[in-house]
């Protein structure tokens, strides 16, 4: 309990000084029309009813927010002070999640490199949604590794439910359902209860988000279980959209060669569903562009866009920070992700299949860091893992030479 309470401590205390000392981070346009413009909506009373409430992002921040400023009055303050308090929270969760999967040592690590981290503290001092992203994923991945241990249909409807606010927060992980009965199955301890299990985990996820999906369906007649994503698809699609300037630059000229080729821009105030068929379909007709054009361009395109994912922007700035900062994290990660493949340590799995799905999914859509920022914790703990385990082989093998007669 100590452990837990001083890496809590010590987080909060950093996150703190940060909120404190750093300058005041930009607002992106996420962050005025989505989070704080659709907090505004919600507070003048207008609430989910209205059409114009932003679709291109799920609710749950928002709705984080419109409470913190019905709670605290109408600043960015109370929102910064709560994730910085979220954020700590999730420094115990991850010493709980590595604590189970490695041992004590390697999760005190992991706890205190996430503690200190610079992608971790920052997020807490602007406003977007990996911070509580960060949070809900890491207590569904928690509760996971219970039910999976224990067996308990308690743990995997707690999991569904963690999936599903997580889900209602950043759109990314609406798609794990479909995989979460395989690490069930092939991680069961209880063979008799992994279907009960998995079965109480999607009711409780899609209990989550029925709500949401509702009320998208009554309002505009469509279904939208989370958000609307074709926009990201597009960027993702050509060199030219990666950032944010050569998007606005790069962007009427595509649209105009797209209605050369048939494919028409929906008219204002189109339904959203509208609007996000026709950027999807635009990403794909970009990929038949350079199939046409340039067929040998693919394989480079779709590894610039691998490479991206573990240090790109938006903006386009701070690429050589990033890369400089994690590239020993990631390095010690792959040692880390192989020991514990080749120990058979099951339970890693799990995390390493969460990975994988993060990475395809962005690497298909738009590949930015602060994407990946959610799974850094298990890129740490397998960097821990394998700190760890180098560390007690060289103690090994240095007191076997002393101990050795001379």
């Amino acid at each position: 309990m100590k452990t837990k309470a001083l890496l809590f401590g010590v987080a909060l205390f950093i996150r703190l000084t940060a909120l404190w000392i750093l300058p005041e981070p930009h607002l992106d346009t996420n962050a005025t029309i989505a989070f704080l413009g659709g907090a505004h909506i919600l507070l003048e009373g207008k609430g989910f009813s209205d059409p114009s409430y932003p679709l291109f992002t799920p609710p749950l921040y928002t709705v984080f927010i419109s409470i913190l400023w019905s709670l605290f009055g109408v600043d960015q303050v109370s929102i910064k002070l709560a994730q910085a308090l979220a954020d700590s929270v999730t420094v115990v969760v991850i010493y709980l999640i590595v604590q189970e999967i490695f041992n004590v040592r390697t999760a005190l690590l992991s706890g205190a490199l996430w503690a200190v981290y610079p992608f971790a503290i920052y997020p807490t001092i602007y406003i977007g949604t990996e911070t509580v992203f960060t949070f809900f994923l890491s207590l569904f991945v928690l509760l996971t590794v219970y039910g999976i241990k224990y067996g308990k249909w308690q743990y995997a409807s707690g999991a569904g439910v963690m999936l599903g606010l997580a889900t209602l927060t950043r759109g990314t992980t609406q798609f794990l359902p479909f995989l979460f009965p395989l690490a069930l199955f092939a991680l069961k301890k209880n063979k008799n209860h992994w279907l009960l299990n998995y079965g109480t985990f999607l009711l409780a996820f899609a209990l989550v988000l029925l709500p949401w999906g509702l009320r998208n369906y009554l309002i505009f007649h469509e279904f939208i279980p989370v958000a609307t994503a074709g926009g990201v698809f597009l960027w993702g699609s050509t060199e030219k959209f990666l950032t944010i300037e050569e998007r606005e630059r790069e962007l009427p000229v595509f649209f105009a060669k797209l209605r050369s080729r048939g494919l028409e821009q929906p008219s204002k105030g189109s339904n959203p569903t509208q609007s996000d068929k026709y950027l999807f379909m635009a990403g794909i007709e970009n990929y038949k562009m350079r199939l046409e054009n340039d067929p040998s361009s693919l394989v480079p395109f779709l590894l610039k866009k691998f490479l991206r994912l573990w240090y790109a922007t938006e903006s386009g700035n701070n690429h050589g920070l990033i890369l400089g900062i994690n590239l020993p994290v990631y390095l010690l990660a792959i040692i880390g992700a192989v020991l514990s493949w080749t120990s058979k340590n099951e339970l890693s799995f799990l995390l390493l299949g969460l990975l994988g799905y993060f990475v395809l999914l962005h690497w298909a859509a738009l590949p930015l860091f602060r994407y990946m920022v959610p799974i850094m914790p298990y890129v740490i703990a397998f960097a821990g893992f394998a700190i760890m385990t180098i560390m007690e082989s060289s103690k090994s093998k240095y007191f076997g030479l002393r101990s050795a007669p001379h």
